[in-house]
């Protein structure tokens, strides 16, 4: 919902600075006045800060519970419990300790929306409106009580109270969507059909309005209960063609088709399910928003407390844990979405996406290959199917999954780019480079100037002594875009150092190991770098370095580099090339504050 998105972002980042949720920046900004802590738990207070530390959340939440139900005075310690337990989903335990920490005088207004929610949940519509009418920012008043308001009434019964409730975000800028959204969603509920539509339909038709598949499923859905299943069929179909995540849409879309009017139940059946909604939407924003991400986190986990049928939210729950790079747990949050969902397939896809990310590749492997089963025609699962293969150096098999998705895909434009350089790898890798320049020539006809695929050639056709003047020019191209990616700056290191210009070679080399200390082919170059310099111990250093590292890439040859250690190595013999060409692309360059000589 990127339109509305800007000034909801903005907001909650105010909010998040206002409210110390931040539960990283807490955990590296303050001791937590462990003096205070009571000796008998402080063993439990360490063993939580030390499960923090290590994002095991659900760990470092049972040991500050722990301490803080022995020491109920400790305001950092409070908010640092509920804030965990609400960051795993316990937003009842959690709103004990908020409670707790609002007794005490704490005037966080984070708690009030804790509070309100867990209220929400327990039917309690009355101490719901009182929580959230304790807060005091005018933030808070129009852009978080007005949903929390709106459902409240709905759960009181009081419909007129309801709508004026959202009324109050309707001339907000960037709040038209979530206004119609909702205040369809709140007509449809007090069975009012005529005027949902025109709220829904005005989501649909209006092209300045973004639609997300979550809105569009809810719309659907009503369509569907109203006998208008063949414009909900529409609708789906039309989307389904052009909005991605396409197989989601594509089994919306399958799903409304067989649905039968009579026995298709409302998605948004009660309160809860309106809230959800709601929290759903908040976190979506502010996810983009890494500074907050904490705050998105935590309103996932109440959109899935207030309606756990809400799998769109598991998979944006799931989604913030990746960027955390918390993988084992995205996937156990995947796994509870059961086959029968619409989000099954988007939850099975990333779940191997995850399995790759921890190097489990087989089972990476084995998960596509199902899923290729049922989604034989699905695009992004044939391509990471064949990157998959491609890292465990499947290279002939991989072509077969890359084939396929060319001959399935021919004149669609936009990401076939990949499918092209990824072909381009695998044929470099199986020594046929006349069929991998193809590959990857095209690839940057489809994509012109795409720093991957610049760096790509230009650093292949340096190792074969080749187009030496067009390799620079690609590379230099590809660092200006990207000037901290440590694979292409060690790229423009490598060029350097095969025209013989070692002073400017070991600058760049130097800045990529620091980007990236534990890369073998970056240190075993920079070696390389050292010892044309002079400085020889220095480049024993690094080859030694590169020796102990993992190596992914094959380009290390460890008997050769244990006999650099040994006897060094002869001088190097740089490439030919024309001067002038190669310093009028030098002075290109964007340096960033670097001291280059030659």
């Amino acid at each position: 919902m990127k339109k509305f998105g800007y000034i909801l972002a903005v907001t909650i980042s105010f909010l998040a600075f206002n409210s110390c949720s931040n539960l990283y920046r807490q955990e590296a900004q303050t001791s937590m006045q462990a003096s205070n802590i009571p000796a008998n738990s402080y063993g439990s207070y360490l063993a939580g800060r030390i499960a923090h530390y290590r994002q095991d959340f659900d760990a470092a939440a049972e040991y500050y519970m722990k301490t803080a139900q022995k020491d109920h005075s400790n305001p950092a310690l409070l908010n640092k419990t509920y804030l965990m337990l609400a960051s795993q989903g316990r937003i009842s335990e959690a709103a004990k300790f908020a409670k707790i920490a609002q007794n005490n005088g704490e005037k966080n207004e984070f708690i009030t929306v804790i509070l309100a929610a867990d209220s929400f949940k327990q039917n309690d519509y009355k101490s719901s409106l009182k929580e959230i009418s304790k807060s005091t920012s005018p933030l808070y008043k129009k852009l978080i009580s007005p949903f929390i308001n709106a459902w409240s009434y709905a759960g009181l019964n009081q419909y007129d109270k309801a709508v004026a409730a959202l009324s109050k975000i309707q001339n907000e800028p960037g709040m038209e969507t979530l206004y119609h959204f909702h205040t369809g969603m709140i007509n449809d509920y007090f069975d009012k059909p005529e005027i949902a539509r025109k709220h829904y339909e005005k989501i649909v038709t209006d092209k300045n309005l973004d639609l997300s598949v979550r809105t569009l499923e809810v719309i659907c859905n009503f369509y569907i209960r109203n006998g208008e299943k063949e414009k909900a069929s529409a609708i789906s179909g039309k989307f389904a063609k052009t909005v991605p995540p396409v197989v989601i849409l594509q089994n919306l879309d399958k799903q409304i088709k067989n649905a039968n009017p009579a026995s298709t139940e409302a998605l948004i059946s009660s309160p809860q399910a309106g809230l959800s909604e709601a929290f759903f939407n908040i976190s979506a924003i502010v996810k983009h928003n890494t500074e907050v991400l904490d705050l998105a986190h935590i309103f996932v986990r109440m959109a899935i407390y207030e309606n756990p049928h809400n799998d769109l939210a598991r998979i944006l729950l799931a989604n913030i844990l990746e960027m955390r790079e918390m993988y084992k747990d995205a996937i156990s949050i995947y796994d509870e979405i059961k086959s029968t969902s619409t989000a099954y397939y988007i939850a099975q896809y990333k779940k191997a996406e995850d399995l790759r990310n921890l190097d489990d590749y087989k089972g990476s492997e084995l998960l596509l290959k199902s899923l290729i089963l049922d989604y034989p025609n699905d695009y992004q699962s044939l391509l990471d199917l064949g990157d998959t293969l491609r890292i465990q150096e499947k290279y002939k098999e991989a072509l077969k999954y890359y084939n396929q998705v060319i001959d399935q895909y021919k004149g669609i434009a936009g990401g076939m780019w990949q499918v092209y350089y990824a072909l381009g790898i695998t044929y470099e890798r199986l020594g046929n480079w006349n069929k991998a320049e193809e590959m990857l020539n095209k690839a940057l006809e489809l994509n012109p100037n795409n720093l991957l695929v610049l760096n790509y050639l230009g650093y292949s056709w340096l190792q074969q002594n080749k187009h030496q003047e067009k390799a620079f020019e690609y590379i230099v191209s590809a660092y200006n875009q990207a000037p901290y990616n440590s694979s292409i700056i060690d790229s423009l290191g490598w060029a350097f150092y095969r025209l013989g210009m070692y002073d400017y070679a070991v600058t760049f080399l130097e800045k990529a190991t620091d980007s990236e200390p534990s890369n073998a082919v970056i240190n075993d170059h920079l070696g390389d770098a050292y010892w044309q310099s002079g400085r020889k111990n220095e480049a024993r250093f690094q080859w030694n370095h590169a020796l102990t590292l993992k190596d992914d890439s094959g380009e290390i040859n460890k008997k050769i580099l244990t006999d650099k250690v040994k006897n060094g190595m002869t001088n190097n013999i740089p490439l030919n090339y024309d001067k002038q060409k190669i310093d009028t692309i030098i002075s290109q360059i964007n340096t960033d504050g670097l001291s280059v000589k030659n």
